[in-house]
């Protein structure tokens, strides 16, 4: 194996023997490398004037930017009082918006109160209107039935008291001999409330000139009738300031 070995790379080892034993030597006896041939160029020269350079210098120097600095606490500051503007305005916002919606339901409040006081009144008017006219009726009702029983008193006392007067006029009227059975005259008679005639009048005749004028002359004979006077002022009024008197004697011959 060992000659195997051997055989096959032994060219390759002697090889590289050889370059590493080279190189040692190299190292050990020192190895100056050759330096390359140097060519003298010829100095160029430039011609440039002093004004101009220092000009372009003093050019540049003033056209050079300052450092943009920024002051990072101010910056802070500022942004803090914005926000507390902010924050502030947001709540006065909030503020005028709560008082504004307050006012506006305090306003609708009080409409409504307001409305419902009104409607209470009205309805208390119209009640009181519907009281005061039943009332009204109730009183109208009332004093047509004390009228109407007053009436038929007044109609009553005034009927006792015409037919009191009819007696007092045929006591007092002398019989014509043209008065026949049937014959009625109606007579308009004129008092004052103490009984006294002031005046009487034909309202109808009897068709006999002779007997109207006897009940004529019969009535004012009379004159006056005393008892008059004790009739309440109301049926006076209503009967026998002016009254009418059918005037037809019951024992006239056939």
């Amino acid at each position: 194996m060992l000659r195997y070995y051997l055989t096959t790379y032994s060219v390759p080892l002697t090889v590289s023997l050889a370059l590493h034993l080279g190189l040692v030597a190299v190292l050990t006896l020192g190895w100056e490398p050759r330096s390359p041939e140097q060519k003298t160029i010829a100095p160029r020269y430039i011609e440039a004037k002093l004004v101009e350079l220092k000009t372009q210098t003093t050019k540049r120097a003033t056209t050079k930017k300052k450092p943009n600095i920024v002051d990072l606490t101010a910056k802070k500051l500022e942004q803090d009082r914005q926000k507390r503007l902010a924050e502030k305005q947001r709540l006065k916002a909030l503020i005028d918006k709560k008082n504004a919606d307050d006012l506006a339901a305090a306003q609708k409040k009080a409409l409504q109160e307001q409305a419902l006081l009104d409607a209470q009144r009205d309805q208390a008017l119209l009640e009181k209107e519907r009281l005061e006219q039943l009332q009204q009726e109730f009183d109208d009702a009332l004093l047509e039935e004390e009228g109407l029983l007053l009436e038929e008193e007044y109609t009553s006392e005034a009927q006792s008291y015409a037919d009191l007067i009819r007696r007092r006029i045929e006591q007092n009227w002398s019989r014509p001999p043209s008065a026949r059975n049937g014959m009625r005259c109606e007579l308009t008679i004129d008092m004052v409330p103490n009984g006294q005639i002031i005046d009487v009048n034909i309202k109808t005749s009897s068709g006999d000139a002779v007997f109207d004028r006897s009940a004529v002359a019969a009535v004012k004979k009379v004159g006056a009738f005393p008892e008059v006077k004790n009739i309440p002022i109301a049926v006076f009024e209503r009967h026998f300031r002016q009254f009418s008197l059918g005037f037809q004697p019951e024992d006239l011959r056939q």
